[in-house]
């Protein structure tokens, strides 16, 4: 014999009780079955409340009972005919007769003892179970099963606990009775979640006990299966709602599956497992709206290749209490006497942990019982409380969140690899607790940093695929490429095992925000119609709330606001990812306050695209240093402008020409005097210089501008051509510069130096052979001389200007930040 269990939404109205009836007449046809329902759903809760309504001397009882009523006529009247009503009505007037003199009882005594609260309950499976029989009998042979008769326990009523002995001995001579007097086809339709003592006292078995009773029946008549029909595809690897990647565990063992229901995993009651594990009974978790997906099946051994963890769940509303003090220490009975004195209060521990100094003792309740707990440690620790000896502390709003699986156990590193996951994302962990079994790994922590944990977990032991949320801030040249090449490059990341969107993109005046990340295809027409200002402490803040595992700051500004915001960002959990130069040559304290803040909240800060645009010279430089090479000099072409510049200016045309052409191209900034100034060469410098440990500021590096005095104040307009033009002896000054080092067979370049700690930048003379007369265009060269690259330098070139490549040294950081991501 099968057993099949439904409830909940899956009995909540006549259409989805026809599908329930589909399923069980389908399975009928292949082996007996037995099915156990609960209530119709909402029921039980409108009953208590009514109960609840009445003892409080409240006459809208009445309307309570009346919903109850006209729902229960109204299921008979969709589901069953005619013939079917006049055979089952009486049984429905008798039982709603009995819950209004329950209920009218209450009213006058204004008072509701469990023993009334449990006879109340038991109408709504009592009642769901005779309509859902009568509507099965209309089309094939089936009975009602009252479990009063079969199931029996003691009289901690609202709450029984099941004598197994009785029980099992009940409820087989009621169905061999049933076999020998019913049709052997017939399908008993059972009532869930009651019981009845010996004295035969209607009882419950705790809410969400109809899966319990499945579980009872089942064993009892040593089923082959026992189904648990609800309106999920199975067991979920985590809660959906907090982490939409989670998906459908295939199989797990029976202590997987009870470690996960006991912290919180809703899909079982967490005692149902116990009288299946007893027979070895298979239990499958299925959807009865989607009955064809294959569920989850839980039996005696888990499988091995579905991965080391098989799932995570959370339990809300705890209390981390911590009873502390010298004078525990080395003493013996003092966990003793605590526990002691919350089980004489009733008070359920869920989590303890106590560190070998035995200086503390930590352990986690349900925050309703953290008073009760509160006042029993007051009275058995009173005298070292007085005298100060000890002290109690409660920190409340605590999650509990468990990460479960039979492949845990022996192996090494799983710890450390979900300590590091929430590491790197900034959770903080309250109190830590690992059993010996060590299929269990269970840790608290702050509640509002739940989803974040969850997510992370998830994603460091279930999912293959990395993923990284991305804040675009900037959609100028840099910008808009960047998103471009994103778009462009969607479907290889995807195939290549990672998941970036761009869940924002902000610029001065506008912000488009979607936590399911932007469509890259048409991002410029959103943001166009976007209505939101720009706001970058709002959007911060929105895009914190959405909870994603891994976030970075894009940065294609060149803005000193947003770098001003950098530590807000980070505080927000994100990594930062920019070309802008700005927060690299910040004042030292405030670019070291930045650096030690980035390391305390474990974030990246990666600006390739720095130095050299989308050249290499960022990582190279590290790599030089963490291989332990030593860096001796520096020298480079840093200015893509700069080099254009010179690799065109031939003194056949004058120099401002040339300076205007390259401005009509693309070549300078909006303002061409931050290039002729060497400012930019400068910030290069002074960022490289950091990179090595030196401590400069920008008014440090030495730096020939090549705009002359009278033209480096006020706003630029385009007379500023002319005026150069014009300035006394500018063009021809560097035409006989030009023409001296040609005399020579030397070359002109505008070069930085970084070498013995010291930096600067200017027009100089190279020798044609010079690695700086091969670059063309805009390129960047950079000379990396060190003690192992020292014959023969380490040179580094490529085109340093242009949005395309900066883009790309860019995307390469986002990619390298992938890598980075535990």
């Amino acid at each position: 014999m099968k057993v099949l269990k439904f409830g909940g939404s899956s009995v909540s109205t006549p259409e989805r009780v026809r599908g329930v009836v589909k399923i069980v007449l389908k399975a009928a046809k292949k082996e007996r079955v037995a099915v156990v329902v609960s209530a119709f759903q909402g029921i039980t809760n409108q009953l208590l409340e009514s109960a609840r309504l009445a003892s409080s001397g409240k006459r809208e009882y009445v309307r309570a009972y009346d919903a109850v009523c006209k729902r229960h006529r109204d299921a008979m009247t969709a589901l069953l005919d005619a013939r079917a009503r006049s055979t089952v009505r009486g049984d429905i007037d008798r039982m709603l007769t009995e819950y209004r003199e329950i209920l009218d009882g209450m009213y006058l005594l204004c008072h509701a003892p469990p023993p009334a609260l449990d006879v109340t309950a038991s109408f709504g499976e009592r009642l769901s179970a005779q309509i859902i029989s009568a509507h099965i009998n209309q089309r094939h042979p089936s009975v009602f099963v009252d479990t009063r008769e079969i199931v029996v326990t003691d009289d901690q009523f609202t709450h029984a606990a099941v004598n197994f002995e009785r029980t099992n001995k009940k409820t087989q001579e009621y169905f061999r009775r049933l076999k020998k007097s019913a049709p052997a086809n017939v399908i008993p339709i059972v009532t869930g979640f009651i019981g009845a003592t010996e004295d035969g006292r209607t009882t419950t078995i705790g809410r969400n006990g109809s899966d319990y009773t499945a579980a009872i029946i089942g064993a009892a008549l040593s089923a082959s299966m026992i189904e648990i029909w609800t309106d999920v595809d199975g067991i979920l690897s985590a809660d959906p709602a907090a982490v939409p990647t989670a998906f459908v565990l295939p199989h797990m063992s029976y202590e997987e599956a009870m470690e996960l229901s006991y912290f919180g995993a809703k899909v079982l009651h967490s005692a149902t497992l116990a009288p299946a594990v007893a027979k070895e009974i298979p239990i499958l978790i299925k959807n009865t709206l989607n009955p064809a997906a294959p569920g989850t099946l839980i039996s005696k051994k888990s499988d091995a290749r579905e991965g080391i963890a098989k799932g995570i769940s959370s339990m809300d509303d705890m209390t981390l209490l911590t009873l502390r003090g010298m004078s525990m220490v080395g003493v013996p009975g003092t966990a003793e006497r605590l526990f002691r004195a919350l089980a004489k209060d009733s008070v359920n521990v869920i989590l303890i942990s106590q560190a070998s100094s035995e200086h503390t003792i930590c352990f986690a309740v349900a925050s309703l019982d953290a008073p009760r707990a509160a006042k029993a440690i007051a009275a058995e620790f009173r005298y070292e409380l007085q005298h100060r000896l000890t002290a109690l502390d409660q920190k409340p709003g605590q999650t509990i969140v468990a990460i479960v699986g039979d492949g845990m156990k022996g192996t090494p590193g799983v710890s450390g690899k979900v300590f590091s996951a929430l590491g790197h994302n900034y959770v903080n962990v309250s109190a830590i607790a690992q059993g010996a079994s060590e299929r269990n790994i269970s840790f608290v922590i702050g509640s509002e940093q739940k989803v974040r944990a969850l997510n992370v977990i998830h994603q460091a032991f279930f999912e293959k695929r990395r993923s990284l949320s991305l804040v675009v801030i900037g959609k100028g040249n840099i910008g808009s490429a960047l998103l471009r090449q994103l778009s462009q490059q969607q479907s290889h990341l995807k195939s290549s095992g990672f998941d970036i969107r761009v869940c924002a993109i902000a610029h001065t005046k506008k912000m488009l925000i979607s936590p399911e990340g932007i469509d890259l295809a048409r991002w410029e027409t959103a943001l166009k119609k976007s209505s939101r200002r720009t706001n970058i402490r709002q959007l911060i803040a929105e895009v914190s709330a959405f909870q994603h595992t891994n976030v970075a700051l894009v940065d294609c500004t060149a803005s000193s606001e947003i770098v001003d915001a950098y530590g807000s960002f980070v505080e927000a959990n994100m990594h930062i990812v920019t070309p802008n130069k700005k927060a690299n040559v910040l004042p030292w304290k405030r670019y070291e306050d930045l650096k030690a803040l980035m390391e305390k909240r474990q974030k990246h800060f990666l600006f390739e695209a720095n130095v050299g645009a989308g050249l290499p010279v960022i990582s190279t430089l590290a790599d030089l240093i963490a291989s332990g090479d030593t860096i001796e000099r520096i020298e480079g072409i840093l200015s893509g402008t700069l080099s254009y510049l010179f690799n065109t200016y031939d003194g056949t045309r004058p120099f401002s020409e040339i300076v205007r052409t390259a401005y009509k191209l693309g070549y300078t900034e909006p303002d061409p005097r931050e290039d002729l100034s060497g400012a930019d060469v400068a910030r290069k410098l002074l960022i490289l210089a950091r990179q090595l440990g030196a401590t400069l500021e920008l008014k440090d590096i030495k730096v020939e501008s090549l705009v002359p005095a009278p033209l480096r104040k006020g706003k630029f307009d385009s007379d500023f051509y002319s005026k150069l033009g014009r300035y006394a002896r500018y063009d021809s000054a560097m035409e006989k510069k030009y023409e001296r080092a040609r005399s020579r067979g030397n070359i002109l370049r505008f070069a930085g130096t970084l070498s013995g700690g010291q930096a600067s930048a200017g027009l100089k003379e190279f020798p044609a052979v010079h690695p700086f007369g091969r670059i063309q265009g805009t390129d960047n060269i950079l000379v990396f001389t060190t003690k192992r690259y020292s014959r023969t330098p380490l040179v580094i070139q490529g085109p340093g200007a242009g949005a395309e490549v900066t883009a790309m040294g860019v995307f390469s950081d986002i990619l390298k930040l992938l890598h980075y991501l535990p």
